[in-house]
């Protein structure tokens, strides 16, 4: 999408401060929902900005707006009163006034002197993917998942024109420096770029030959040429007199994300999904230098105003990168990108989360992040992580995603062993792993409804536990894996909507639990191993059965909300569930009455885990975050 520069004034920055209530030292802190102690992580991110003096630079995420000191690296101030995912910034030429798109469709527009929230637009129904200010400032350009470009009246906040030409989702939308021209590209079910007259909304041109899906558009600064990066990893350029294609750049391996001029004009820089950074030359198309130690994927790039800085962004990390001798000054970290489970260590200090970037590690007493443990460090494709367990004497850690199964000493970060056959398949995230209550063997799901036991010591596969087979089912796998207490039984749920229950010394299926109508993605054994729990997907509710005849012993359900992980208290007072809405229901497993719901994460909840002395609930999101909860008084709602 297209990215921004920031202008404001250091009131700006002093009024968010006070807004915030804290102090910038520990952002943790900052803003926390009603019942949380702590959140780690900033969330997952999506655009970037510079103020316009340099000083300063936005992170749009999907938990508000950050804002930092470009020069210490320090977060300033956040701004979340838009409870979205943010996925686009703009601010208008005179400074006074920015706005920001969500994923709900709304856009804000707030006081770039104050931080606070003056406006809200309505009228798109899906992601509001980009924003751009025209150059005068009095017209606010929308482009969303919902197929339209709206045009808006900066001062009054009306709507003054729908643009229905694309025919699917719409990326990126940028005005030209002289303001008669707009420019939008479309996603993957439309794959055109449209030039409209800025003024009167009418069509001007549809440019459909040799385009793929284009994820940004950039403007040179004297109009003359336009560049777009799409997902068929090239960048274009356009004579924008002629419309004649001037070059077709490649070299990348993998979508081009975003596309930058500098500000004479000279150089174009691409940023792309494969990690790389290429700075072109944009007169010759003649490739001039690559930047390639980015960590992760490139969603994201813009030079500095002062043209001697360029930043990237992936998923978790920002890049500051020398544009003269492309060097890499500094690098940012705490970001998460579409996070899995989390899970706690036995000692209560330490806890791990999965990410798309790997697993990372926290300490709770510091709430800093210590390390990110990488699969694969030369493919950023096979690094999405989806599960993560602790062992029991919390030493090591075993980790599941589209890279494999993988070990990790939990002290150090040194990589001990894979599994990359043995679970599932390369290349599907959902792998699920869970040690034994000894800590001697890790449980590894695959399809076909197996889990197999693995030796942790030697790496041997000991044991298989199939499941039964379900007619007209093209791919069934395990979704879910719990062992009991006393390591005697092991359940697994399936996506054929069942739970199956095996006797490990056996490796005998001892029953087969039915009644979910969906699939099923979470399963776990009540402290005293008498009741398994199981969390239906898309069925919305959560199952009681007894451990030991098979036995339904209640439903819960609360509404139609996918559930995606559920977690006992160490004392088996409290069953946490998790929802795709962004909550955390807590029940009485034994009256099966809801006790409260824990609100704060901004989009679907994926893991959850209590401390090891039940005093603290972790929850893993969506939105890239992990909320620490404080032990609450469960008052019934």
């Amino acid at each position: 999408m297209k990215i921004v520069y920031f202008s404001t004034c250091f009131l700006l920055v002093a009024s968010v401060l006070l807004l915030s209530g804290v102090s910038a030292a520990d952002s943790t802190q900052w803003k926390l929902p009603d019942g949380a102690i702590a959140r780690l992580g900033k969330g997952g991110i999506y655009d970037v900005g510079y103020f316009r003096d340099g000083s300063r630079f936005a992170v749009a995420s999907s938990i508000g707006i950050w804002i930092y000191d470009a020069h210490t690296g320090e977060e300033i101030a956040l701004l979340n009163e838009q409870r979205d995912r943010i996925f686009s910034l703009a601010f208008a030429p005179e400074g006074t006034v920015f706005a920001s798109g969500g994923d709900a469709g709304r856009i804000f527009f707030w006081d770039a002197h104050i931080g606070q929230h003056k406006r809200t637009l309505t009228g798109h129904t899906n992601g509001v993917t980009s924003l751009a200010f025209s150059p005068d400032g009095k017209t606010l350009a929308s482009v969303s998942y919902d197929t339209t470009v709206r045009l808006w009246d900066v001062q009054s906040g009306a709507l003054l024109k729908t643009l229905t030409e694309h025919t699917g989702y719409i990326h990126c939308v940028t005005f030209s420096p002289d303001g008669n021209t707009l420019a939008s590209g479309g996603g993957a079910m439309d794959k055109k770029l449209l030039l409209w007259d800025a003024h009167t909304g009418e069509l001007l041109r549809t440019v459909t030959e040799g385009i793929d899906m284009i994820n940004s558009l950039a403007y040179s600064a004297d109009g003359k040429m336009l560049a777009s990066g799409s997902d068929d990893e090239t960048v274009r350029v356009w004579d924008t007199h002629t419309g004649e294609l001037l070059h077709t750049l490649r070299g990348h391996t993998w979508f081009v994300a975003s596309v930058a001029f500098s500000n004479d004009g000279q150089t174009l820089v691409s940023g792309s999904e494969d990690g790389s950074i290429f700075m072109w030359n944009s007169q010759t198309g003649e490739l001039v230098n690559a930047l390639m130690d980015h960590p992760e994927r490139v969603h994201s790039v813009a030079y500095s105003p002062d043209g001697r800085t360029l930043v990237s962004v992936g998923r978790s990390e920002i890049c500051l990168w020398d544009v003269g001798t492309g060097k890499l000054l500094k690098m940012l970290k705490g970001y998460r990108g579409y996070p899995g489970n989390v899970a706690y260590a036995s000692d209560g200090v330490k806890l791990a989360s999965a990410a798309s970037e790997g697993v990372q590690m926290w300490n709770l007493n510091t709430r800093q992040h210590l390390q990110t443990f990488i699969p694969d460090k030369a493919s950023h494709k096979e690094n999405l992580v989806y599960s993560v367990a602790f062992a029991p004497d919390a030493v090591t850690v075993a980790s599941g995603g589209r890279g494999g199964i993988h070990l990790w000493d939990a002290r150090t970060g040194l990589h001990l062993r894979s599994w990359r056959g043995a679970g599932q398949p390369r290349g599907h995230p959902r792998a699920h792993v869970k040690y034994s209550p000894d800590g001697g063997t890790l449980a590894i799901a695959r399809r076909n409804n197996t889990i197999f036991l693995a030796d942790v010591r030697t790496g041997e596969i000991k044991q298989s536990l199939v499941g039964g087979a379900v007619a007209n089912k093209v791919s069934t796998e395990i979704t879910a894996i719990a062992y009991s207490p006393d390591g005697r039984l092991i359940a697994g749920g399936s996506n054929d909507n069942r739970v199956y229950l095996w006797n490990v010394e056996t490796g005998r299926l001892a029953c087969i639990l039915v009644g979910h109508t969906d699939r099923i993605l979470s399963v776990t054994f009540s402290p005293d191993g008498a009741t398994i729990v199981s969390g239906g997907w898309g069925d919305g509710t959560i199952r009681l059965w007894d451990s030991h005849t098979g036995q339904l012993l209640r439903t819960l359900t609360s509404d139609t909300s996918r559930i995606y992980a559920l977690a006992y208290s160490p004392d088996g007072k409290i069953l946490a569930s998790t929802y795709s809405h962004g909550t955390v229901g807590l029940w009485d497993p034994h009256t099966g009455e809801l006790l409260r719901t824990l609100s704060g994460h901004t989009s679907s909840v994926n893991g959850i885990v209590y401390s090891p002395d039940g005093k603290v609930l972790a929850s893993s999101s969506y939105d890239g975050t992990v909320l620490l909860w404080g032990k609450l008084q469960w008052a019934k709602i």
